[in-house]
């Protein structure tokens, strides 16, 4: 009789979870690697892509800051047909499992006359764009509420937000969450952090182990390192942020 051990069962490989599709139309730099850590808090373990569509470094024609916004917005505008769609159901963006767009408050306090094509009232009403400067309440309310979400969500129409959508208005300034995660409790910025539209200015001039320097990429880096690794407390001390939280989840369950 033999006493070979009959050989387990083979276990079937199981196969890997294949990474979240993010792409993320944003004002710049900083406002880029400040997504990438709160996505990097959110989902620790959930392996995700994060695909910069607005700044496009191989696009420099559509520039930086809001008015990129604003053009990429128009692109997605003029390619949806006049019955409409989703953002997410554009053919160039269908691969995505979720689309964010994001806009600092402050855009409410400007002017489409400030931007380099200086679009008039005429021209903004051609559009169906919602005008601005536009109210915004500080300290904010929810995004959905808030006006420069219409504006933004304005244009691209008719291309509508779909549940893959997330718009993000971090604060006055995405500097609102570097601070949140750099500064200690009880620090003279923090009360009405998210009203404050100076505040890169203000990390600027801190001392060196508070100091966040936007024109120095290793200065960036070290602050967005602290939004992943205090991500609860730039939620509990910005509303925007435990928004974005709730709404990311929701949009990538």
């Amino acid at each position: 009789m033999s006493d070979a051990i009959e050989p387990a069962h083979p276990v079937a490989p199981v196969a890997p979870v294949p990474p979240l599709r993010i792409g993320l139309v944003a004002e710049g730099a900083t406002e880029w690697e400040v997504i990438d850590s709160a996505l990097k808090a959110i989902f620790p373990s959930r392996p995700y892509v994060l695909t910069r569509l607005q700044p496009d470094a191989t696009r420099p024609e559509m520039g930086q800051g809001w008015g990129g916004v604003l053009k990429w917005c128009q692109q997605v505008a003029e390619r949806t047909p006049a019955g409409g769609r989703t953002v997410e159901a554009d053919p160039t963006l269908s691969l995505f499992d979720a689309v964010l767009l994001q806009l600092d408050a402050d855009v409410a306090t400007l002017r489409y006359d400030q931007l380099s094509a200086q679009f008039d009232d005429a021209e903004v009403a051609r559009r169906g764009w919602h005008p601005i400067p536009c109210i915004t309440a500080c300290p904010p309310a929810a995004v959905s509420a808030d006006p420069l979400r219409a504006v933004l969500l304005s244009w691209l129409q008719p291309a509508t937000q779909g549940p893959g959508t997330v718009v993000c208005l971090p604060a006055m300034n995405t500097g609102a969450w570097q601070a949140a995660a750099m500064l200690p409790a009880g620090h003279a910025l923090l009360p009405d952090l998210e009203c404050r539209a100076d505040i890169e200015a203000r990390l600027a001039l801190l001392p060196l182990a508070l100091r966040v320097d936007k024109g120095k990429r290793a200065s960036r880096l070290r602050a967005a390192a602290k939004v992943e690794k205090r991500w609860a407390d730039v939620t509990a001390r910005c509303t925007r942020a435990a928004e974005f939280d709730r709404d990311i989840r929701t949009a990538l369950p």
